[in-house]
């Protein structure tokens, strides 16, 4: 039996399954268009730094990427080298959504839908409760800002 350390239980494709799950859902909300690939890769390697989370979770939905960036510049440092050492953990996590039928993937155009209108609601754990919180904020400014503005202020090439 394989013993996990600390990283393998935080960071988990159910977890990231159910972030992305809302981050989808958000970003449909706002754009009425679903996310592509690059928009899925930056989430978790963002939403899974504590430190991010925390100084986001409570932001205003307009303004507030902006805002969080004056506020601190370090917020989005190293974002490109998580991104990369975390893609593994990110198609474990969108491969579990499209199993569970939760999100599908529009072939012809490359989008990512949520099938479900309700993204659960966690009073228990406080944790999973701000990073869902943060999910939903990412959501939308991601969907209210081009791809190439994004990857230019996180500092993320493809």
């Amino acid at each position: 039996m394989k013993v996990l350390n600390e990283y393998e239980v935080v960071q988990n494709p159910a977890l990231g399954a159910l972030l992305l799950y809302t981050f989808v859902s958000e970003y449909f909300m706002t754009k009425d268009e679903g996310p592509t690939l690059p928009h899925l890769m930056l989430v978790l390697p963002i939403l899974l730094n504590k430190d991010f989370v925390e100084k986001i979770y409570k932001r205003n939905k307009k303004g507030g990427l902006y805002n969080a960036l004056n506020d601190d510049m370090t917020l989005f440092i190293g974002v490109q080298n998580r991104m990369q050492s975390m893609s593994d953990l990110t198609f474990r996590s969108i491969n579990l959504c499209l199993s569970a039928n939760v999100v599908v993937l529009v072939k012809d155009k490359y989008k990512f839908l949520p099938l479900r209108n309700k993204v659960p609601y966690y009073k228990h754990n406080e944790d999973i409760h701000k990073m869902l919180a943060a999910a939903k904020r990412l959501g939308y400014w991601f969907a209210t800002n081009e791809l190439n503005q994004l990857c230019a202020l996180l500092k993320v090439r493809f």
